[in-house]
């Protein structure tokens, strides 16, 4: 069988124009399914990380095997499933499906970390269940109902740091304006709904930041583009955040974000359709993450892919998605003059594009760059 880096390789090229949204010959058979399966029923697993709805495992090869090459699943990550009582755990085979069919056409193949749809036995449940069990009483973590269960899992290319490159992980969210707020508002949908997470965390005398406006990432001036960058990434080298915004613009994915968000999200749909199609890609968009692998060395190209581009169900988050557009707008989150007891910074772009046309004082995070 291919080494499972070729296999990532492969997934990561652009679909053949004229294919639709499938390759004219599959890169993964049924018979490789089947074998990858077979590995993984050999294979030793460490727990990573977790987050609301699935559990997330690096893999080792047995060590006295010659059906399973040593190294074969370097860079790879095992993604699974949580079980929960009265929850319906994801449908993977759904998720792959939108995946493959819907993400990978609209957004590019190229810009999605590539996946593959295996299956587990109960056996190896049960070794993942013990796993995480561990790691969950070294956190401290006491009295969770969760569990992973025999079935569809997803084999995912590894995008974190290794010794030969430098990574960022961040999310996207909005990149255009809400559709439906205030005319008036000097806060992008993001940065109102970090307003408001940030007034609940002062009410609870928590500690708070002031977030990064996604906007300022596909902003025309270059030097509010390194604004957003520097405050991404505070601990990387000038010369690296000029080659990831370079790489950004270069590859043109969250332009293409951008674009499907607003096409999706035209007007009122998230009152009047919440269940289209459309919408539910643009909702799906908003809410992926950005992951970036920096090559050390500088004549290697920067790798940025999207993850996180799981089917939204519209009919669990209608009532949430509604309800917090709805707390936004009432209680002023939109705009600087919020209902706050403490005055909330967020940095907002949208403000600063009101400053610099006003020639008032702009916030102080875009000081630097723009030297004033």
């Amino acid at each position: 069988m291919k080494p499972l880096k070729v296999i990532w390789s492969e997934l990561s090229r652009p679909i053949p124009e004229g294919s639709g949204s499938h390759d004219p010959q599959p890169i993964i058979t049924p018979k490789q399914r089947y074998e990858l399966t077979r590995m993984l029923q050999k294979s030793e697993f460490f727990y990573r990380a977790e987050g609301r709805a699935n559990v997330v495992f690096s893999i080792r090869e047995p060590r006295k095997d010659p059906a399973v090459p040593r190294g074969f699943f370097r860079g790879t990550l095992l993604r699974v499933p949580k079980a929960t009582p009265n929850i319906t755990p994801c449908n993977y085979e759904t998720l792959h499906d939108f995946q493959e069919k819907i993400v990978d056409v609209h957004v590019g193949r190229e810009h999605i970390v590539p996946q593959i749809l295996v299956g587990i036995s109960q056996s190896v449940a049960n070794s993942l269940n013990a796993r995480r069990e561990s790691a969950l009483r070294v956190k401290g973590v006491r009295g969770d109902q969760s569990t992973i269960q025999a079935g569809y899992t997803m084999l995912v290319e590894d995008m974190g740091p290794s010794p030969d490159y430098i990574t960022l992980e961040f999310k996207p969210k909005w990149l255009a304006q809400s559709p439906m707020a205030p005319r008036d508002a000097t806060r992008c949908r993001t940065c109102a709904r970090e307003a408001l997470r940030n007034g609940d965390k002062i009410k609870k005398g928590m500690k708070i930041s002031t977030p990064v406006c996604p906007l300022g990432l596909l902003h025309e001036n270059r030097a509010v583009v390194m604004s957003a960058i520097d405050r991404l990434t505070p601990k990387w080298s000038e010369r690296d955040r000029r080659r990831l915004a370079d790489a950004l613009k270069d590859s043109g994915v969250l332009e293409r974000l951008k674009d499907l968000q607003v096409e999706g999200d035209s007007g009122d749909a998230l009152f009047t359709r919440p269940s289209d199609a459309r919408f539910g890609l643009s909702m799906t968009l908003r809410d992926c993450s950005c992951f970036v692998r920096m090559p050390i060395d500088p004549n290697s190209p920067v790798i940025i892919k999207l993850a996180d581009v799981d089917k939204k169900n519209w009919r669990e988050k209608q009532s949430y998605w509604q309800e917090r557009h709805n707390d936004l707008v009432s209680n002023g989150w939109y705009r600087d003059g919020d209902k706050a007891d403490t005055p909330i910074e967020t940095a907002c772009v949208l403000r600063l594009d009101y400053c610099l046309e006003k020639g008032l004082e702009i916030p102080p995070v875009f000081r630097t760059r723009l030297k004033r």
